[in-house]
């Protein structure tokens, strides 16, 4: 689009479509055609005039001046490009006045019956040049009417010489005119909407191919270059021009020539493939190109080539296959790692843990004798130091164990409230020293025998109940257990331990399951620990088929729970069964 089109409204043909400048070139064409028409036939009755006795009177010639000047004042109008609706009221206002001024010489000449010949054949000049249709052509008819009337009656000073059969003569010629200007004005604007139609699909493929992402060459049979579109020249830095004419495999890598030769100038319909070319600086680029021969289509006679610089997708796929093996040696190393540290602690647990059983034993064995109180004192603290750091040493064998993926769950009886009894005979004495209240819940249901894993079960309950001790200064930690959903086989059991201790914060909640990590992770907490107590209690809920869940207010204390989906009656019994005959297949 140009710029005087963006900026006036667009033209409207006759029928209501957008106009474009070919149909406006087309409007004034025509224009200047009747004009042109106009002034021949007034050059030819001024010609007459002139041939009249005397040279015929000063009027007449004043009236053929006026003519002229009309059409020169037409001419001038239709140069200057008006939009079609002035532009046909000047045209109409044009021809009345040549209507008029020729009833007026036709007054002078005292001849009015030749002037309503000269009239009809200026109604057939305007239906077949004039850009009009049928009822501009009536308007001007209907000025020839009445300036031909009233020159007649100027002339004979009556009517009633005129004939009935010159009336219908002029009145059927003056029909067909409006019946020609009809049917030229039905044909021209079905010739436009063709045309402009044309044109907007030419515009269309145009657009395309110019702002195409892909550029698109024509050769010729023997590889002669016929089009290039404007695309290269961001693709390759060439002007379309420079290359129009040239063969197509000057610019082919040598390499790559003879596969091009065979594929391209080979090619019987379509062939695909990979190749470089050179760009303007000496440079080569990778490009993908589809081939099509087209050498028997008459509208293209000859191999159209769809091709695209593949350069910047090459090196993403060459970096991303380094990213991927990068990634992978990564993976292998760190995999590696893991392995050479679970195999570590797997094969000193025993030399780690053994030293600390017989430090402990021999601190219990030297505690039972008669000892001065500071030397009690001092082996009391040693055996508590022991105990802390064979926890923390159980705890990191358990979580490695989990990493790696060798710590399993056993299937054996069960009883719930034997287990939760036993751990709060055992952390009983570190609520009082604390002054809490260890309480617990069981439902009546859960004190005959189950299957599961009563180990892990109370590994899991210790280190829930030992956290909620450790963090509570005042109230009490309560350990709950009830039935929340059962079948003749099954019973899915609720285990939550609630207490009223400090609470954990909301962004902190997700945290306090992590590896070495605790709700409090300044270095001047309060609170000691490794932080991995609630990261294998996590972990073996998970294995056990379970989901430790958390919720907790800040200053009112925090309740940690998880279900287990345990079997009972007759599937109890299988459990211990299996794992008897596992036991004995072991031995």
């Amino acid at each position: 689009m140009t710029i005087a089109a963006a900026k006036t409204p667009p033209i409207r043909t006759e029928r209501g479509a957008p106009a474009d400048d070919r149909n406006f070139d087309h409007l004034h064409a025509r224009g200047r055609a009747g004009l042109w028409a106009f002034f021949v036939a007034v050059t030819v009755l001024t010609i007459q005039d002139f041939r009249l006795p005397n040279g015929g009177p000063v009027s007449l010639h004043l009236v053929r001046l006026v003519e002229f000047l009309l059409i020169g004042a037409g001419a001038e109008v239709n140069r200057r490009r008006p939009p079609p609706r002035p532009a046909i009221a000047v045209g109409v206002a044009l021809v009345s006045g040549i209507y008029v001024t020729s009833a007026i010489s036709g007054y002078l000449r005292n001849d009015a019956q030749t002037q309503l010949v000269t009239d009809l054949a200026i109604a057939f000049a305007t239906a077949t040049t004039m850009p009009w249709g049928p009822w501009w052509q009536l308007i001007t008819l209907l000025a020839a009417g009445l300036s031909a009337a009233v020159a007649w009656l100027l002339v004979y000073g009556t009517f009633g010489n005129v004939s009935v059969h010159l009336l219908t003569g002029i009145a059927i010629a003056y029909l067909v005119s409006i019946y020609i200007a009809y049917q030229l004005q039905h044909y021209r604007a079905e010739r436009d909407d063709a045309e402009g139609a044309l044109r907007a699909s030419e515009e269309r493929f145009r657009a395309l191919i110019e702002r195409g992402s892909d550029t698109i060459t024509i050769v010729d049979a023997v590889g002669g270059i016929l089009y290039e579109s404007p695309s290269i020249e961001r693709v390759l830095g060439y002007r379309p021009e420079e290359l129009i004419g040239r063969p197509v495999l000057d610019y082919i890598h040598p390499d790559d020539v003879a596969r091009v030769r065979s594929l391209v100038l080979g090619a019987r319909e379509t062939a695909s493939m990979e190749c470089r070319s050179r760009r303007k600086d000496g440079t080569w680029c990778d490009i993908e190109a589809v081939a099509r021969n087209l050498l028997d289509y008459p509208a293209v006679r000859g191999i159209v080539i769809n091709w695209r610089d593949v350069g910047e997708r090459k090196r993403a796929e060459h970096e991303r296959a380094v990213y991927m093996r990068d990634l992978a040696e990564a993976r292998d190393t760190a995999l590696a790692a893991t392995r050479a540290k679970s195999d570590f602690l797997a094969n000193t647990s025993h030399e780690i843990r053994s030293p600390m059983h017989v430090f402990i034993g021999m601190t219990d064995m030297a505690l039972d004798t008669n000892l001065e109180p500071e030397a009690r004192e001092y082996l009391g603290r040693a055996r508590s130091a022991a105990v802390a750091l064979l926890a923390i040493i159980n705890d990191i064998l358990d979580l490695s164990k989990i990493e790696a993926g060798k710590l399993e769950i056993e299937r054996g009886p069960l009883d719930v409230g034997a287990t939760i009894r036993e751990i709060v005979h055992l952390l009983e004495p570190s609520a009082a020293a604390k002054g809490l209240a260890l309480a617990c819940r069981v439902d009546a249901g859960l004190h005959r025998e189950l299957a599961g894993d009563a180990g892990r079960l109370r590994q899991v309950l210790t280190n829930l109940v030992g956290n909620a001790i450790k963090f509570t200064e005042r109230g009490q930690v309560a350990i709950e257990a009830r039935a929340v959903r059962e079948t003749p086989s099954h019973v899915a059991v609720l285990f939550a331990v609630h207490d009223t201790g400090i609470g954990i914060a909301p962004e902190r909640q997700t945290a306090v399951f992590e590896s070495f990590t605790q709700a409090d992770g300044s270095t001047t907490r309060k609170y000691g620990g490794t932080g991995l107590g609630l990261t294998i209690s996590r972990r073996l809920v998970e294995l056990m088929g379970g989901e430790l869940r958390l919720e907790s207010t800040v200053g009112r204390g925090s309740t940690l729970s998880f279900t287990l989906d345990l079997t009972r009656g007759s599937g109890a019994k299988d459990a211990v069964s299996v794992a008897a005959r596992s036991a004995a297949s072991a031995a």
